[in-house]
């Protein structure tokens, strides 16, 4: 919906997945649901606020997350989670201004619902909040600082194990800039650090970046590139996940209704304090194609391929998914 230059969106996605291979006690399938609205307020010639809300219900799929190894050759079906987000930003100045200020805010609250003497311990919530200040060095082109606080709580802990709770700041420098009106790029590249509160547990520094290129080489093709380095909350082993990936996204369409994505990843997940030094190789290739009934309807199908390498006993992976999904739009 549109009123003016201010935009209101509600969004519904279902997903749902058959696994190719299974045995007499796995029920590997699951029907994922999200439920999101946002709003894009344009307050005058230099105020542009956005809010976003979303509550899910989803998955991790059996033998990944929570129940890797031989726990996942034990529980029945996939553990589930309830996930709600929250957050906002609010911008001062224009792209023809001096500079241009951006203050973000986040909070998401995950719970799990099934195999709780498992997952209660997991439960979390995560505050966010982050500020970008853009400076025009020359025209398209911005450079840029970044400031970001995180807040991770978990509200039940295991006994007798250090908590996991933690704050990460980071601070970032970089460059946006519009290479062309069919090409657009950000990286920015500095310091990150996370400090959890049970001095049981290291505290962890170092460097971390993020790269987005944007390509639309005809009306009809857009390429998405993305490259990060950063911490992620860990599942069962060491302190926290050290994440690299560099992934893309091919979208494709066909006509007026039909349209195909061919998306890929490679990855590397770095168990810091792990008792076994564990790094994981990821690769993920995936293609879905879809057809838009309506501006506000569209149904795809898809099929993807994803492999996990550890160094790790039993923690090593091959996944072929075929799934078909809906998503509706007001």
């Amino acid at each position: 919906m549109q009123d003016r230059n201010n935009t209101y969106q509600l969004d519904y996605k279902g997903e749902a997945a058959w696994y190719e291979v299974s045995s007499h006690n796995d029920r590997n399938d699951y029907f994922d649901n999200t439920f999101s609205g946002d709003a894009h307020l344009e307050l005058s010639d230099r105020w542009i606020a956005e809010g976003y809300a979303s509550w899910a219900s989803l998955h991790e799929d059996r033998g990944t997350g929570l129940s890797e190894g031989f726990i996942g050759t034990v529980l029945p079906e996939p553990i589930e989670f309830d996930q709600s987000d929250v957050g906002g930003s609010l911008q001062f100045g224009t792209d023809e201004s001096v500079g241009r200020l951006l203050v973000e805010t986040g909070y998401m609250d995950r719970t799990y619902t099934n195999f709780k003497e498992l997952t209660r311990p997991r439960d979390r919530d995560e505050t966010t909040v982050a500020t970008t200040f853009f400076f025009p060095v020359a025209p398209k082109t911005d450079v840029l600082a970044e400031y970001t606080f995180k807040n991770i709580h978990y509200p039940n802990r295991f006994e007798e194990v250090p908590m996991l709770d933690s704050d990460e700041q980071s601070l970032l420098v970089g460059a946006q800039w519009e290479i062309n009106p069919n090409m657009t790029s950000t990286a920015k590249a500095g310091y990150v650090e996370k400090n959890f509160d049970d001095s049981a547990r290291k505290d962890w520094d170092g460097l971390g970046w993020s790269l987005e290129v944007w390509m639309q080489p005809r009306d009809q093709d857009t390429i998405l590139v993305l490259s990060t380095q950063h911490p992620e909350e860990t599942t069962l082993q060491g302190n926290f996940i050290k994440r690299e990936e560099l992934s893309t996204t091919w979208r494709h369409e066909w006509s007026d209704r039909v349209y195909s994505e061919l998306s890929g990843l490679i990855g590397q997940d770095t168990y810091e304090e792990s008792f076994d030094g564990r790094e994981d190789d990821i690769f993920k290739v995936s293609l879905k194609t879809g057809y838009e009934f309506r501006r506000w309807m569209n149904v795809y199908a898809g099929y993807g391929y994803d492999r996990r390498n550890s160094n790790a006993d039993d923690l090593s992976y091959r996944d072929y998914i075929f799934n078909v999904g809906v998503e509706l739009s007001l």
